[in-house]
């Protein structure tokens, strides 16, 4: 299940772990997503020296909790056995999060709502628990060990099922007000368009989702993947439908580029993990949305792919147990 705690890790003077052995700062991360959790124990240098994996359960957000406690203790073993200690255990989650007060607020995909996780994990597990946003998670991995390694503001774009970003200025996460800064899928792109979820019409999440994407490329199965294969034979309908999308996601995002005068985005999440036939199209429509205003910021695919949200967590982390954790988050 795991693959194996290093076998050599350097110390930090002045600790000793369990069995009598040197004792280094490292994290522990959880991203849960909609099919699986993944977590991962890192050590002081970022490298992972362990990680899980199992599906997501979807019969109750109470197994859902349950699921990441099992993981957090397999976990917590396998960093005492390497003599690695672990700052907060830190949860990434979709949906609407008070990480202020640890309380997933409303989480559709995992059947959550009003669920106070930090409180309910920490008397588990006896440990402290931090909980994040998946997307927000994300951009700090990437940040950390991924795309956005040297930069100090970057935005992380995520596309899948819905869209999100997180904004990153002098390597803090922005989180806004209440919380929820980067919402963008519920950014109006076409008044006329279609009715959301969230009782809106036109916003960028019904255009330019992977759900919307397939949609309008007449999938009837609802898979991207098949999409993208269309898109890669050259078929009329499935580049329409990339190019349409991106259109108006370029449009939305330009005015982001322009007023926060960021130069590099970074896009992951499932849509993103197509290539070329989205991301091409992508920076095409944001060059010509910036054409004579501003210099285009670059369009990047996140290197880090499904583990950015894991690893952003891990760091966090890791990050919280030396004291330089970001209270930004």
């Amino acid at each position: 299940m795991y693959e194996g705690v290093a076998d050599a890790i350097d110390p930090s003077p002045g600790l000793t772990g369990q069995r009598g052995g040197p004792l280094v700062t490292g994290g522990l991360g959880i991203d849960v997503g909609g099919t699986k959790i993944s977590g991962v124990v890192i050590d002081a240098l970022g490298s992972v020296v362990a990680r899980t994996r199992r599906p997501t359960p979807r019969d109750s957000g109470e197994a859902v909790l349950r699921a990441c406690i099992e993981v957090a203790t397999e976990l917590r073993a396998v960093a005492a056995s390497g003599s690695i200690a672990l700052g907060p255990i830190a949860v990434a989650v979709p949906g609407t999060i008070d990480s202020r007060n640890g309380v997933i607020v409303d989480s559709p995909v995992l059947d959550m709502r009003d669920v106070p996780i930090v409180e309910l994990a920490q008397q588990e597990l006896g440990h402290p628990v931090t909980a994040l946003h998946d997307v927000k998670a994300a951009a700090f991995g990437e940040l950390m060990a991924g795309a956005g390694v040297g930069q100090a503001d970057i935005a992380y774009l995520n596309v899948g099922t819905g869209l999100s970003m997180a904004f990153v200025f002098g390597w803090k996460i922005h989180q806004g007000a209440g919380g929820t800064a980067g919402e963008i899928g519920h950014v109006v792109a076409d008044p006329a368009g279609a009715t959301c979820n969230c009782g809106r019409r036109g916003c960028l999440e019904t255009i330019a989702s992977g759900p919307a994407i397939a949609r309008r490329a007449g999938q009837s199965d609802g898979r991207l993947e098949t999409v993208a294969a269309a898109a890669r034979r050259g078929e009329k309908e499935a580049c329409a439908a990339f190019e349409e999308a991106a259109g108006h996601l370029a449009h939305v995002l330009a005015d982001f580029v322009m007023v926060l005068d960021l130069s590099v985005v970074m896009v992951g999440g499932g849509v993103s993990s197509v290539g070329s036939p989205f991301l091409d199209p992508l920076n095409a429509a944001l060059d010509r949305e910036l054409a004579d205003v501003v210099q285009s910021a670059r369009i990047v695919p996140a290197a880090l792919g499904g583990e950015s949200g894991v690893i952003g967590a891990a760091h966090w982390s890791r990050l919280a147990q030396d004291g330089r954790g970001s209270q930004a988050w």
